[in-house]
Formats: structure tokens, C-alpha cells, sequence
């Protein structure tokens, strides 16, 4: 439970810092002209809150040492780019009124950086588990 948490924090924490900034940008292109109503905005922060949870919560995945490693990857990166998508159409993270070379581009863009952040959250990890194993064995 205590790991589900964590893991909670630090996936709905990364998804509002990301929706931030994406609005930032959002709002630069559109010229200061990004006015949202009929409670869009708050359906859009209640969005990134779920695809936080959505990216967060099956990386309980990586706690298994029973399941391959390229089958971690696509049971969390599956099921969140699942409900990443599913929320956004939603929300309204996918232009529809764009047609479809929108909606393509917007969604390859969302799971490129679904992957830009998952493969950077890998390596931090990754050098995390290094610096362990080096204290380790300077212990010894």
C-alpha cells in the first residue's frame, strides 16, 4: 500500500507539472488567447490527475521479479497510454476540430512523451540503482 502511494504522488505530481507547462506553451502559441469554459479547465486538471494515476499505479508492474522486463514495459506503458488517450479525448487534449492529421499528430505527440518521460524516469532509476551498488561495494 505504502509503494501504491508513492507511486500515486510521484505520477499525479509529474502529470500537473506537465500539464502546466503544456497549457504555458499552449497558451504562448494561441497568442495569450487560451480562454476556457463551461468548466474546461477544471475537467482538464481532474484529466491529468487520472493519467497520472494511470501511468503511476501499474509501475507496481516493475515489483515483480517473475515478469520479463520488455513485458513490465508494456503492461504499465499499455495501460497507461490507454487511459492517457482515453482522457483525452474527454478533456479535449485531442483537437477534433483539426480533423484527422490533428488528432494523429496530437496523439503521436502524447505517447512520444510518454515515452520521452518514461524512458527518462528509467534512466534516473537506473543511476539511482548504480550509485547503491557502488556504496555497497565500497562497504565491503
Amino acid at each position: 500500500m505504502k509503494k501504491l502511494i508513492e507511486l500515486s504522488i510521484k505520477g499525479v505530481s509529474a502529470a500537473l507539472v506537465c500539464f502546466s507547462l503544456f497549457g504555458i506553451v499552449w497558451n504562448l502559441v494561441n497568442g495569450g488567447d487560451y480562454i476556457l469554459t463551461d468548466y474546461v479547465y477544471t475537467k482538464m486538471v481532474l484529466g491529468a490527475v487520472v493519467v497520472g494515476l494511470g501511468f503511476s499505479i501499474p509501475g507496481i508492474v516493475y515489483e515483480s521479479p517473475n515478469l520479463p522486463y520488455i513485458m513490465k514495459i508494456v503492461i504499465h506503458m499499455g495501460i497507461g497510454c490507454a487511459i492517457f488517450l482515453a482522457t483525452s479525448f474527454v478533456v479535449g487534449w485531442i483537437p477534433v476540430s483539426f480533423g484527422i492529421k490533428g488528432c494523429v499528430a496530437a496523439i503521436a505527440a502524447e505517447i512520444g512523451v510518454s515515452f520521452l518521460l518514461w524512458f527518462g524516469f528509467s534512466l534516473y532509476y537506473k543511476k539511482q540503482t548504480q550509485k547503491i551498488n557502488e556504496r555497497i561495494q565500497n562497504k565491503f
